[in-house]
Protein backbone atom coordinates (compact mmCIF):
# COMPACT_ATOMS: atom_id res chain seq x y z
CA UNK A 1 0.00 0.00 0.00
CA UNK A 2 0.94 3.45 -0.35
CA UNK A 3 -0.43 7.12 -0.05
CA UNK A 4 -2.42 8.97 -2.96
CA UNK A 5 -4.01 12.35 -3.32
CA UNK A 6 -7.71 10.93 -4.83
CA UNK A 7 -10.24 12.87 -6.96
CA UNK A 8 -13.79 12.42 -5.76
CA UNK A 9 -16.13 14.62 -7.90
CA UNK A 10 -16.15 17.22 -9.48
CA UNK A 11 -16.31 20.46 -6.85
CA UNK A 12 -15.25 18.08 -4.09
CA UNK A 13 -12.13 18.57 -2.34
CA UNK A 14 -9.27 16.36 -3.00
CA UNK A 15 -8.59 13.46 -0.67
CA UNK A 16 -5.25 11.55 0.98
CA UNK A 17 -6.06 8.00 0.94
CA UNK A 18 -3.73 4.44 0.97
CA UNK A 19 -4.41 2.67 -2.08
CA UNK A 20 -2.76 -0.13 -3.12
CA UNK A 21 0.82 0.11 -4.83
CA UNK A 22 1.30 -0.01 -8.33
CA UNK A 23 2.84 -3.00 -10.40
CA UNK A 24 4.78 -3.15 -13.07
CA UNK A 25 3.03 -4.88 -16.42
CA UNK A 26 4.50 -5.67 -19.84
CA UNK A 27 6.18 -2.75 -20.92
CA UNK A 28 5.94 -0.83 -18.19
CA UNK A 29 7.70 0.34 -14.99
CA UNK A 30 7.26 1.90 -11.29
CA UNK A 31 9.08 4.39 -9.81
CA UNK A 32 9.26 6.38 -6.60
CA UNK A 33 8.12 9.58 -6.67
CA UNK A 34 10.47 12.52 -6.16
CA UNK A 35 9.02 14.85 -7.42
CA UNK A 36 5.54 16.04 -9.23
CA UNK A 37 4.18 19.43 -10.49
CA UNK A 38 0.16 20.30 -9.86
CA UNK A 39 -0.92 21.13 -13.59
CA UNK A 40 -3.50 23.99 -14.40
CA UNK A 41 -5.32 21.06 -16.52
CA UNK A 42 -5.79 18.78 -13.71
CA UNK A 43 -7.75 21.48 -11.53
CA UNK A 44 -9.41 22.10 -14.59
CA UNK A 45 -10.80 18.66 -14.90
CA UNK A 46 -11.44 18.80 -11.13
CA UNK A 47 -14.06 21.08 -11.76
CA UNK A 48 -15.39 19.62 -14.73
CA UNK A 49 -18.37 16.81 -14.03
CA UNK A 50 -17.69 13.93 -15.91
CA UNK A 51 -13.53 14.57 -17.01
CA UNK A 52 -12.10 12.54 -14.29
CA UNK A 53 -13.56 9.01 -12.93
CA UNK A 54 -13.93 9.28 -9.36
CA UNK A 55 -10.84 7.31 -7.59
CA UNK A 56 -8.67 8.80 -10.30
CA UNK A 57 -4.68 9.41 -8.52
CA UNK A 58 -3.84 12.48 -10.34
CA UNK A 59 -0.19 14.14 -11.63
CA UNK A 60 1.07 14.04 -15.33
CA UNK A 61 4.29 15.83 -14.14
CA UNK A 62 6.53 13.71 -12.42
CA UNK A 63 10.22 12.40 -12.17
CA UNK A 64 11.70 9.86 -9.93
CA UNK A 65 13.64 6.54 -9.55
CA UNK A 66 12.15 3.58 -10.92
CA UNK A 67 11.72 0.48 -7.94
CA UNK A 68 10.60 -2.25 -10.14
CA UNK A 69 10.85 -3.10 -13.97
CA UNK A 70 7.94 -5.16 -15.97
CA UNK A 71 8.28 -7.93 -18.40
CA UNK A 72 8.79 -6.58 -22.48
CA UNK A 73 10.45 -3.56 -21.40
CA UNK A 74 12.88 -2.22 -23.90
CA UNK A 75 15.65 -0.60 -23.38
CA UNK A 76 18.38 -1.10 -20.85
CA UNK A 77 16.10 0.40 -17.70
CA UNK A 78 16.56 -1.05 -13.92
CA UNK A 79 16.58 -0.47 -10.89
CA UNK A 80 18.22 2.63 -9.61
CA UNK A 81 17.62 4.39 -12.62
CA UNK A 82 16.16 7.68 -12.79
CA UNK A 83 13.50 8.91 -14.90
CA UNK A 84 10.99 11.74 -16.45
CA UNK A 85 7.48 9.94 -17.29
CA UNK A 86 6.15 11.28 -20.35
CA UNK A 87 2.37 10.75 -19.57
CA UNK A 88 1.07 8.60 -21.95
CA UNK A 89 0.62 4.80 -22.88
CA UNK A 90 0.43 4.83 -26.60
CA UNK A 91 -0.03 1.50 -29.03
CA UNK A 92 2.88 2.30 -31.46
CA UNK A 93 0.89 0.25 -34.42
CA UNK A 94 -1.17 3.08 -35.08
CA UNK A 95 -0.70 5.78 -38.23
CA UNK A 96 0.05 8.64 -35.95
CA UNK A 97 2.32 6.26 -34.20
CA UNK A 98 4.30 5.32 -36.94
CA UNK A 99 4.56 8.61 -37.76
CA UNK A 100 5.82 9.70 -34.86
CA UNK A 101 2.76 12.09 -34.16
CA UNK A 102 2.18 10.12 -30.58
CA UNK A 103 -0.09 12.51 -29.48
CA UNK A 104 -2.33 11.59 -32.11
CA UNK A 105 -2.77 8.02 -30.74
CA UNK A 106 -5.82 6.34 -31.41
CA UNK A 107 -5.51 4.13 -28.14
CA UNK A 108 -3.82 6.60 -26.10
CA UNK A 109 -4.11 6.47 -22.22
CA UNK A 110 -3.10 9.62 -20.61
CA UNK A 111 -1.44 9.47 -17.17
CA UNK A 112 -3.87 10.83 -14.32
CA UNK A 113 -6.71 11.35 -16.19
CA UNK A 114 -7.57 7.55 -16.55
CA UNK A 115 -7.72 4.29 -13.49
CA UNK A 116 -5.97 2.51 -16.24
CA UNK A 117 -3.02 4.49 -15.69
CA UNK A 118 -2.70 6.24 -11.95
CA UNK A 119 -0.33 9.60 -11.81
CA UNK A 120 2.48 11.14 -9.71
CA UNK A 121 0.45 12.81 -6.52
CA UNK A 122 1.40 9.42 -4.89
CA UNK A 123 4.39 7.88 -3.12
CA UNK A 124 5.27 5.48 -6.21
CA UNK A 125 3.45 5.29 -9.57
CA UNK A 126 3.53 3.43 -13.08
CA UNK A 127 5.86 4.93 -16.55
CA UNK A 128 4.93 3.37 -19.82
CA UNK A 129 8.87 2.65 -20.24
CA UNK A 130 8.69 3.19 -24.32
CA UNK A 131 7.51 7.12 -23.32
CA UNK A 132 10.18 7.46 -20.38
CA UNK A 133 13.68 9.10 -20.49
CA UNK A 134 16.36 8.94 -18.23
CA UNK A 135 17.34 11.73 -15.89
CA UNK A 136 20.97 13.10 -16.37
CA UNK A 137 23.21 13.24 -13.44
CA UNK A 138 23.38 16.95 -13.86
CA UNK A 139 19.99 17.42 -13.23
CA UNK A 140 18.02 17.66 -10.00
CA UNK A 141 14.90 15.64 -9.85
CA UNK A 142 13.06 18.69 -9.28
CA UNK A 143 14.26 20.35 -12.20
CA UNK A 144 13.28 17.01 -14.39
CA UNK A 145 9.55 17.84 -12.98
CA UNK A 146 9.64 21.17 -14.54
CA UNK A 147 10.76 19.85 -17.88
CA UNK A 148 7.20 19.13 -19.15
CA UNK A 149 5.07 22.34 -18.62
CA UNK A 150 8.57 23.77 -20.43
CA UNK A 151 8.15 21.24 -23.23
CA UNK A 152 4.52 22.51 -23.45
CA UNK A 153 5.29 25.62 -24.22
CA UNK A 154 8.23 24.77 -26.39
CA UNK A 155 6.15 22.50 -28.36
CA UNK A 156 3.30 25.58 -28.67
CA UNK A 157 5.67 27.96 -30.00
CA UNK A 158 7.16 25.43 -32.53
CA UNK A 159 3.59 25.16 -33.58
CA UNK A 160 3.05 28.20 -33.99
CA UNK A 161 6.15 28.23 -36.59
CA UNK A 162 6.87 32.18 -35.46
CA UNK A 163 9.12 33.94 -37.72
CA UNK A 164 12.31 35.00 -36.12
CA UNK A 165 11.55 39.21 -35.08
CA UNK A 166 8.11 38.67 -34.68
CA UNK A 167 6.49 40.46 -32.02
CA UNK A 168 4.88 38.45 -29.26
CA UNK A 169 2.38 39.35 -26.50
CA UNK A 170 2.02 36.62 -24.24
CA UNK A 171 -1.39 36.34 -22.48
CA UNK A 172 -1.14 35.11 -18.85
CA UNK A 173 1.96 34.32 -16.73
CA UNK A 174 1.17 31.07 -15.00
CA UNK A 175 4.35 28.49 -15.95
CA UNK A 176 2.87 27.77 -19.05
CA UNK A 177 3.14 31.73 -20.00
CA UNK A 178 6.14 32.11 -18.65
CA UNK A 179 7.69 29.26 -20.75
CA UNK A 180 6.25 30.52 -23.45
CA UNK A 181 7.86 34.02 -23.12
CA UNK A 182 11.47 32.62 -22.59
CA UNK A 183 11.19 29.97 -25.63
CA UNK A 184 10.36 33.88 -27.62
CA UNK A 185 13.43 35.25 -26.44
CA UNK A 186 15.56 31.74 -26.73
CA UNK A 187 14.21 31.70 -30.58
CA UNK A 188 14.94 35.38 -31.68
CA UNK A 189 11.59 37.15 -31.21
CA UNK A 190 11.35 40.89 -31.71
CA UNK A 191 9.70 41.99 -28.59
CA UNK A 192 8.48 39.89 -26.22
CA UNK A 193 5.26 41.24 -23.75
CA UNK A 194 3.93 39.26 -21.05
CA UNK A 195 -0.40 40.16 -19.63
CA UNK A 196 -0.99 39.57 -16.47
CA UNK A 197 -3.40 40.53 -13.16
CA UNK A 198 -2.14 39.00 -10.39
CA UNK A 199 0.85 41.09 -9.16
CA UNK A 200 3.32 38.51 -7.63
CA UNK A 201 3.14 36.86 -11.42
CA UNK A 202 3.63 40.64 -12.57
CA UNK A 203 6.78 40.69 -10.50
CA UNK A 204 7.53 37.25 -11.93
CA UNK A 205 7.26 38.11 -15.59
CA UNK A 206 9.55 41.55 -15.16
CA UNK A 207 12.41 39.20 -13.46
CA UNK A 208 12.11 36.94 -16.40
CA UNK A 209 13.68 39.95 -18.48
CA UNK A 210 10.91 40.41 -20.90
CA UNK A 211 10.40 43.63 -22.56
CA UNK A 212 7.31 44.64 -21.39
CA UNK A 213 5.01 43.46 -19.02
CA UNK A 214 1.28 44.31 -18.83
CA UNK A 215 -0.81 45.18 -15.44
CA UNK A 216 -3.92 43.35 -17.35
CA UNK A 217 -5.74 45.03 -13.87
CA UNK A 218 -5.36 48.43 -15.13
CA UNK A 219 -5.42 47.41 -18.67
CA UNK A 220 -8.08 45.59 -20.84
CA UNK A 221 -6.26 45.40 -23.94
CA UNK A 222 -2.48 44.09 -24.41
CA UNK A 223 -2.44 44.44 -27.61
CA UNK A 224 -3.31 48.03 -28.03
CA UNK A 225 -1.00 48.88 -24.99
CA UNK A 226 1.86 47.01 -26.34
CA UNK A 227 1.68 49.08 -29.70
CA UNK A 228 1.23 52.12 -27.59
CA UNK A 229 4.15 51.05 -26.42
CA UNK A 230 6.68 50.16 -28.74
CA UNK A 231 5.04 51.44 -32.08
CA UNK A 232 3.88 48.62 -33.58
CA UNK A 233 1.25 46.07 -33.81
CA UNK A 234 1.84 42.53 -32.18
CA UNK A 235 2.06 39.91 -34.52
CA UNK A 236 1.38 36.98 -32.71
CA UNK A 237 -0.78 36.18 -29.27
CA UNK A 238 -0.18 33.48 -26.89
CA UNK A 239 -3.70 32.59 -24.88
CA UNK A 240 -2.21 30.76 -21.93
CA UNK A 241 -5.01 30.93 -19.35
CA UNK A 242 -7.55 27.73 -20.05
CA UNK A 243 -10.51 30.38 -19.43
CA UNK A 244 -12.98 31.24 -21.71
CA UNK A 245 -11.19 34.33 -23.56
CA UNK A 246 -10.86 33.49 -27.27
CA UNK A 247 -13.52 35.55 -28.33
CA UNK A 248 -12.14 38.65 -26.31
CA UNK A 249 -8.64 37.94 -27.30
CA UNK A 250 -10.21 38.28 -31.35
CA UNK A 251 -11.87 41.05 -30.68
CA UNK A 252 -8.74 43.16 -29.52
CA UNK A 253 -6.49 41.76 -31.73
CA UNK A 254 -4.48 43.58 -34.63
CA UNK A 255 -5.33 42.77 -38.17
CA UNK A 256 -3.73 39.91 -39.19
CA UNK A 257 -2.34 38.91 -36.06
CA UNK A 258 -1.70 34.62 -35.63
CA UNK A 259 -3.53 33.69 -32.04
CA UNK A 260 -2.05 30.58 -30.60
CA UNK A 261 -4.56 28.87 -28.13
CA UNK A 262 -2.55 27.24 -25.82
CA UNK A 263 -4.18 27.82 -22.08
CA UNK A 264 -6.01 23.66 -22.61
CA UNK A 265 -9.56 25.20 -21.52
CA UNK A 266 -11.93 22.76 -20.95
CA UNK A 267 -15.44 24.66 -20.52
CA UNK A 268 -17.89 25.52 -23.16
CA UNK A 269 -17.02 29.02 -25.17
CA UNK A 270 -18.83 31.10 -27.53
CA UNK A 271 -17.49 32.44 -30.71
CA UNK A 272 -18.38 34.38 -33.23
CA UNK A 273 -16.14 34.35 -36.49
CA UNK A 274 -17.11 37.05 -38.73
CA UNK A 275 -14.86 39.55 -36.37
CA UNK A 276 -11.86 37.21 -36.79
CA UNK A 277 -12.44 36.61 -40.64
CA UNK A 278 -12.87 40.02 -41.13
CA UNK A 279 -9.29 40.79 -39.44
CA UNK A 280 -7.87 37.82 -41.40
CA UNK A 281 -6.63 36.52 -37.93
CA UNK A 282 -5.31 32.85 -38.09
CA UNK A 283 -6.25 30.64 -34.90
CA UNK A 284 -3.80 27.82 -33.95
CA UNK A 285 -5.02 25.61 -31.03
CA UNK A 286 -1.38 23.46 -29.23
CA UNK A 287 -1.39 21.20 -26.85
CA UNK A 288 1.29 18.93 -25.16
CA UNK A 289 4.27 18.16 -26.76
CA UNK A 290 6.41 15.10 -28.05
CA UNK A 291 9.37 13.37 -27.30
CA UNK A 292 11.84 15.36 -29.32
CA UNK A 293 10.42 18.55 -27.12
CA UNK A 294 11.05 16.39 -24.35
CA UNK A 295 14.75 15.71 -24.71
CA UNK A 296 15.19 19.60 -26.10
CA UNK A 297 14.25 21.00 -22.91
CA UNK A 298 16.66 18.45 -20.25
CA UNK A 299 19.67 19.20 -22.80
CA UNK A 300 19.30 22.53 -22.33
CA UNK A 301 18.53 22.39 -18.56
CA UNK A 302 22.11 20.24 -18.56
CA UNK A 303 23.71 22.91 -20.40
CA UNK A 304 22.30 25.92 -18.55
CA UNK A 305 20.69 27.88 -21.46
CA UNK A 306 17.48 27.46 -19.54
CA UNK A 307 16.15 27.80 -16.10
CA UNK A 308 13.61 25.02 -14.37
CA UNK A 309 14.00 26.24 -10.87
CA UNK A 310 13.04 30.24 -11.26
CA UNK A 311 9.79 28.57 -12.04
CA UNK A 312 8.79 27.08 -9.30
CA UNK A 313 7.17 29.03 -6.38
CA UNK A 314 6.43 26.37 -3.94
CA UNK A 315 6.45 22.40 -2.67
CA UNK A 316 4.74 20.78 -0.93
CA UNK A 317 4.19 17.13 0.64
CA UNK A 318 1.46 14.89 -0.22
CA UNK A 319 -0.95 14.96 2.99
CA UNK A 320 -0.58 18.99 1.77
CA UNK A 321 -1.85 18.55 -1.24
CA UNK A 322 -5.82 18.87 -0.79
CA UNK A 323 -5.10 22.36 1.28
CA UNK A 324 -2.22 23.42 -1.45
CA UNK A 325 -4.97 22.36 -4.63
CA UNK A 326 -7.39 24.15 -3.19
CA UNK A 327 -5.86 27.01 -2.81
CA UNK A 328 -4.62 26.78 -6.71
CA UNK A 329 -8.50 26.96 -7.78
CA UNK A 330 -8.96 30.58 -6.97
CA UNK A 331 -6.76 33.67 -7.71
CA UNK A 332 -3.10 32.90 -6.28
CA UNK A 333 0.44 34.01 -6.37
CA UNK A 334 1.54 30.76 -7.84
CA UNK A 335 3.70 29.53 -10.74
CA UNK A 336 4.64 26.17 -10.48
CA UNK A 337 4.09 24.01 -7.38
CA UNK A 338 5.48 20.82 -7.01
CA UNK A 339 4.70 17.48 -5.09
CA UNK A 340 8.15 16.48 -3.05
CA UNK A 341 7.63 13.00 -1.81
Amino acid sequence: MMKAVVFKEAGKKLEVREVPRPKAGPGELVFKVGACGICASDIHATEVPGMLPPGQVLGHECAGEVVEVGPEVAGDWKVGDRLLSLPMKVCGTCPACQGGDFTQCSAMIIQGFDLRFPGGYAEYAPAFAAMAMKIPPELDVRDAAVIEPLAVGLNAYRTAQVPPGSDVVVVGAGVIGLALANWARFFGAGSVAVSEVVPARIERARKLGVDLVIDAGSCENPAAEFERSTGRPCTVIFECIGRPIIQKLIDMAPSNTHLVVVGAGMQPEQLTPFPAAMKKIRITFALGYDPADTAFVMRMLVAGRISASSLVSATTGLEEVPEMFAALQKPNDHCKVLIVT
